[in-house]
């Protein structure tokens, strides 16, 4: 199911549960109305929310207990917010420009993570500042857990003690991002003992209708140890193989005697499409290739020749780079004549013919998903590493973001009130009016805010365009 289809599905069942939500409302359905009251459930247009006191007795005790430890826990966590303020402000900057300049990228992503709010909450307990109730916000598709406390009680603090209050959440953000980054490294020590890594890629995933699916192209349980010559031994390197050959199209080293035995050139032709042809009409499968070894003028192969582009990649036991040319002795640098970033590629996998790929290097990445375990004793399939591995990597990721994002100056974050409070204790000595220090808040926070849209609109948009 694509993103479309989701969110159509989602679009769907909340149209479908404001509708219910208003009609029994309208009747007056008792059983309906006492039923939101007792769980604390509300209903509202592509808005959900839930809300419960049952925590607070919990927080009331956590935050009570070890006084002396959560003082020089939240004091902590208050520096580290600080010294995180402006570091999120310069990359939301470094995003915007990055999004501005670069028209290339691939792929942007805002991701906004749901975690319940122990970081307020206990921090405001512990300040003796009364805790309402804890809750859960489903904004169409972004959850956002909150917490209500006494404004009032808040307000009569020390502002350092309130700060304490504002960056726990942001701090408590951070901490979990530690510890999944801790478990990530633990994890995969210990699935090492379970699986094969660093030894190639497995196979988990292909598009069948990709040019790559079939007998002869790449199959789930593959295993994939060499695209060319780069050698592939986890997912990043998989990944950073094909972005080579993008870049730099791969030149292939071959004898005198394959070329003189199989070359049946005819005379070049430039193609619509960018590329060359040299081969003519009745041989598909072969290419038009090159001489580009590096000879100093004396030319022992001629300059274009047609060969078969299965054969060249099976014989070819070594490769070339173009801006060097530089092959073995006896061996000379010849490379395809393909269209744009049309590329010829050499899959080497485990127990199987090479498989040998014509197209972009990015479709190979788009039509395959990969896992760095390789299976081997009982287990028979990657997924419960990958599955594993990719929750921790959501939680470091999400966990860390959200950080960034809710420490930003912007309207309805943390970091509004963060900012708000700051300067009010830079300023309070230097500026006498207090509505000239609200307007300084003010200003500061609506840039934020108009940053923050902006990066999420320009992105959205950009990601429609593609």
């Amino acid at each position: 199911m694509d993103i479309i289809t989701g969110l159509v599905w989602i679009t769907i069942i909340y149209c479908v549960l404001f509708f219910f939500d208003t009609f029994f409302k309208s009747c007056a359905h008792y059983p309906y109305i006492k039923f939101l009251h007792e769980t604390g459930f509300k209903i509202k247009f592509f808005h959900l929310q839930w809300n419960t006191t049952s925590l607070n007795r919990i927080f009331v005790r956590w935050g009570n207990s070890n006084i002396r430890f959560f003082n020089i826990w939240f004091s902590v966590g208050l520096y580290a917010t600080l010294v995180l303020l402006p570091i999120s402000v310069c990359l939301i900057l470094y995003a915007i420009f990055q999004l501005l300049c670069n028209k290339s990228y691939e792929e942007q992503n805002i991701i906004v993570e749901p975690i319940i709010p122990a970081g307020h909450a206990l921090a405001a307990v512990k300040e003796d500042v009364h805790l309402v109730n804890v809750g859960i916000t489903l904004l169409f598709v972004i959850p956002v857990a909150y917490v209500n406390i006494n404004f009032e009680k808040l307000s009569s603090l020390n502002p350092w003690k309130t700060l304490r209050i504002l960056c726990a959440g942001v701090w408590h953000n951070l901490v979990l991002s530690f510890i999944g980054f801790l478990l990530y490294m633990i994890m995969s020590n210990v699935f090492a003992t379970m699986f094969y890594v660093n030894n190639g890629i497995y196979i988990t995933e292909v598009n069948p209708n990709s040019l790559l699916a079939g007998s002869r192209g790449l199959q789930i349980g593959n295993i994939v140890t060499n695209i060319n010559d780069c050698v592939v031994r986890d997912e990043i390197t998989w990944n950073n193989c094909l972005l080579n050959t993008w870049y730099n199209k791969p030149g292939f080293c071959v004898t005198t005697d394959l070329v003189h035995s199989v070359d049946e050139s005819i005379p070049i032709l430039e193609l619509p499409n960018g590329g060359y042809d040299c081969c003519g009409p009745t041989k598909p499968d072969w290419l038009c290739f090159e001489y580009a070894d590096n000879n100093d003028g004396i030319l022992e192969l001629p300059p274009h020749m047609c060969l078969p582009a299965r054969k060249v990649v099976e014989t070819c036991t070594s490769f070339c780079d173009l801006n060097s040319r530089i092959c073995p002795t006896n061996y000379h640098c010849i490379y395809p004549l393909l269209p744009n970033s049309t590329t010829l590629l050499k899959i080497k996998v485990i127990q199987k013919p090479d498989v040998i790929y014509i197209g972009h290097p990015l479709d190979v990445l788009h039509a395959t998903h990969v896992s760095p375990y390789i299976p081997r004793h009982f287990f028979n399939t990657p997924k419960l590493p990958d599955m594993v591995m990719k929750l921790l990597r959501y939680v470091i990721s999400f966990s860390l973001g959200l950080a960034l994002v809710n420490v930003i100056p912007c309207i309805y974050m943390d970091g509004h009130h963060i900012v708000n409070l700051l300067t009010q204790i830079v300023f309070k000595e230097r500026l006498k009016s207090r509505s000239a220090i609200t307007l300084i808040s003010v200003i500061i926070s609506l840039i934020g805010t108009a940053l923050l849209i902006f990066l999420c609109i320009y992105s959205i948009w950009s990601r429609m365009l593609k």
